[in-house]
């Protein structure tokens, strides 16, 4: 990372340049300009353009004033929440991102945006937090309206930095959708919503999270104690070989929280109370013996590593296959009741910290009160929501999935 005297000499070597104005896309021409001026109406993805400031509350308490419209933001990650606020050519917004915090974990939808996103293969990587490597000086260069940073980069980035880029007239503003309460949700998608001037997509987003939220706080609470179920659930991982186990899920991490929603108890709840993944132990899972088990899927693809398959681009044919692997791998699990009674069960990460984790919620809790959760399916709930919100991604793929291998 710069040094920060550094980074303040640039910082003032910059001010009459961020102060003039800034654009994404300088090479756009004026006679275009001057056409999308002329529209009288707008489509779904194109509302029509809010001139105005607004005062925005961030998910750190943090009173953010910002000036609309927002031509050119820095925004991290959480790509899908952006895309369903701000429709598919919602990119041509964006002018600096981080590009390891997507791309190092979702490379098959990373390629998906660079191929059919509008304005996404111009983004600037500015480098990241997670990697040591964020270049504040590359981020002023790009002259954004807006710095959206996620709250994972709160630590990274610090208070000075945040204040010589208010100090420079860039308003900062932070989003957090790894809470995974209603609340938090809700906060960070208006907040996405009022910076693009989308606030009426946002609302629709949010009124559809807490109905269906609320209808599984109502089901969940009508499942009496003696019926609850235990589960065992592994993070995403790329393995050397389906031997070896990946990390579980603590209590406080977004998996365990979701454990807690649906009152499918996670065996690693109590022995990591306070954190949000930690080390598995085999005879530990072997020892509680869980009802249930699910494995983070993913969509990676290395002649190196093995994953439990799911998500943008996956069949059944490989799910099936990569779960039977898994079962048929690790030692002892043929004792467990989870395999005997076929209740392996994988779904796609990235599903989680969006508007449509309630499928991933509701997955879960299907999956172990069958009679309690009839009324929904996370597939086609899904796959909707998708066809609507997200029409640049493959909603045929496979998201959620069951080890026939019983």
């Amino acid at each position: 990372m710069k040094k920060t005297k550094k980074f303040l000499l640039l910082l003032l070597a910059l001010v009459l340049m961020v102060g003039c104005g800034s654009s994404k896309k300088e090479s756009t021409s004026k006679n275009k300009e001057s056409e999308a001026q002329t529209e009288t109406t707008a489509s779904s993805n194109h509302d029509k353009e809010i001139s105005d400031e607004i005062t925005i509350t961030d998910v750190r308490g943090r009173e953010v004033t910002v000036k609309r419209p927002i031509k050119n933001a820095y925004y991290p990650f959480f790509y899908t929440n952006l895309m369903e606020v701000g429709g598919p050519d919602i990119f041509e917004r964006v002018g600096s991102t981080s590009v390891y915090d997507t791309k190092n974990y979702a490379k098959p939808f990373w390629n998906i945006l660079e191929e059919k996103a509008s304005g996404f293969k111009d983004i600037v990587d500015v480098g990241s937090v997670i990697q040591n490597d964020f270049d504040f000086e590359k981020l002023v260069s790009t002259k954004p309206d807006v710095v959206i940073f996620a709250n994972y980069q709160y630590n990274g980035i610090g208070e000075n930095q945040i204040k010589s880029l208010e100090d420079l007239g860039i308003p900062v503003v932070f989003i957090d959708f790894t809470d995974m309460s209603i609340e938090g949700h809700e906060k960070s998608c208006r907040i996405i919503g009022q910076i693009f001037g989308k606030e009426e997509r946002a609302e629709e987003l949010i009124a559809n999270y807490k109905e269906k939220r609320n209808r599984i706080d109502e089901i969940v609470n009508s499942i009496p104690e003696n019926e609850r179920k235990t589960a065992y659930y592994e993070m995403r991982s790329a393995l050397p070989t389906f031997k070896d186990y990946g990390k579980s899920t603590g209590k406080i991490g977004y998996t365990g929280q979701i454990a807690n929603i649906v009152r499918v108890k996670n065996i690693y709840e109590d022995i990591y109370p306070e954190s949000k993944v930690g080390d598995v132990n085999p005879e530990y899972v072997l020892k509680t013996n869980p009802d249930l088990i699910f494995v983070e899927g993913s969509n990676f693809d290395s002649p190196n590593t093995v994953s439990v398959q799911s998500g943008l681009g996956i069949d059944k044919e490989k799910s099936e296959n990569s779960l039977n692997e898994l079962a048929t791998s690790r030692e002892g699990w043929e004792h467990l009741d989870a395999i005997k009674n076929g209740e392996l069960y994988t779904y796609e990460n990235d599903i989680i910290r969006s508007m449509r984790d309630y499928t991933v919620i509701t997955f879960i809790g299907k999956a172990a009160y069958p009679e309690y959760f009839k009324e929904f399916d996370p597939e086609k709930e899904n796959k909707e929501f998708m066809e609507k919100y997200l029409p640049l991604l493959p909603s045929d793929s496979t998201y959620f999935y069951k080890w026939n291998g019983k």
